[in-house]
């Protein structure tokens, strides 16, 4: 989404992202040990092609136990790799559980092993990583500036190897809590400042030691919209029209990546270009192209 620089992060939402994840189906497994990756030497100046400040919006977060579907599944190769990422990124690998669960932002099936102080989630077909969190970071009374600790999220997602290209960095740091979070985000058009956080590498790290605390990889692709992009106001007139509505307040539109799944659509793993309009205590979703009304829901008062 369109990240604005007087806009904050919730405190309690970085927080709670590292333990979200705590309902698993029985059976544990005796999990092998995988040697470390070995890595090459990688340029951090490569990765990033442009840097901006600007502040990260709320994500759709880790899929709570209501919104998951767990199995007791072994698979002692997965094992392995959920071993090698949780020991390259400080994870204190022991005996755990592994079973398979669903996110709603993931068209994949995927394969969890929780561990006593954290967890790794592993799309089950490829074996790639799409969450890691852990809890047992390092207390220390030395702060990282943020210019340190974004270039420790650098090497990161220089680890993880993605071969994306992520050409903008959204980041906030929360003192108080020592949690900085560094969203790594695809640019749909600079001139727009259109950022997606629908394809992008999202990290929590500490402010304080810059170890990895959690990290997520959304991938959902921009869809292609043909014709032209309308303006605002034919966005609000769109809703009013394909609605009958009439706003006794006056409505607003804002420009913006997102997911079907958010109108609830939830078997379209894709995203695309739509305007925000918000009136009357409702936000409805516009393509930006066709300027059909996607869908709507109710914001909290």
């Amino acid at each position: 989404m369109k990240q604005k620089k007087n806009e904050t992060i919730p405190v309690g939402l970085l927080v709670g992202l590292l333990f979200l994840c705590t309902a698993a189906a029985g059976g544990i497994a005796l999990l092998a040990k995988g040697d470390l990756l070995k890595l090459p030497e990688i340029s951090f100046d490569k990765i990033i092609s442009e840097e901006r400040v600007v502040e990260p919006s709320e994500l759709p977060q880790q899929a709570t136990a209501d919104e998951e579907e767990t199995s007791t599944y072994v698979d002692e190769e997965l094992n392995k790799t959920a071993n090698t990422y949780g020991e390259i990124f400080g994870l204190l690998v022991t005996e755990g559980k592994s079973s398979l669960c669903e996110d709603k932002y993931c068209a994949d099936e995927l394969y969890r092993v929780e561990y006593e102080s954290g967890e790794v989630q592993l799309k089950k077909n490829s074996g790639e990583l799409y969450w890691f969190a852990r809890s047992n970071v390092k207390h220390s009374e030395i702060k990282l500036t943020e210019r340190q600790l974004v270039s420790k999220a650098k090497e990161y997602l220089a680890i993880l190897q993605l071969g994306e290209e992520y050409g903008n960095i959204a980041r906030k740091v929360d003192r108080e809590n020592n949690i900085a979070t560094v969203i790594f985000q695809r640019v749909v058009d600079e001139e727009l400042e259109l950022y997606s956080d629908y394809e992008a590498v999202k990290m929590l790290l500490s402010a304080q030691t810059g170890e990895l605390m959690s990290c997520k990889i959304f991938d959902l692709p921009l869809v292609e919209q043909e014709g032209q992009m309308i303006g605002q106001n034919e966005a609000i007139a769109s809703v009013q029209d394909q609605l009958s509505l009439t706003f006794e307040q006056k409505a607003k539109a804002e420009l913006s990546i997102c997911s079907p799944i958010a109108w609830g659509d939830d078997a379209n793993f894709t995203s695309r270009i739509v305007w925000n309009v918000t009136a009357d205590g409702v936000l409805y979703y516009v393509d930006a192209y066709s300027g059909d009304v996607l869908g709507s829901r109710t914001l909290e008062a």
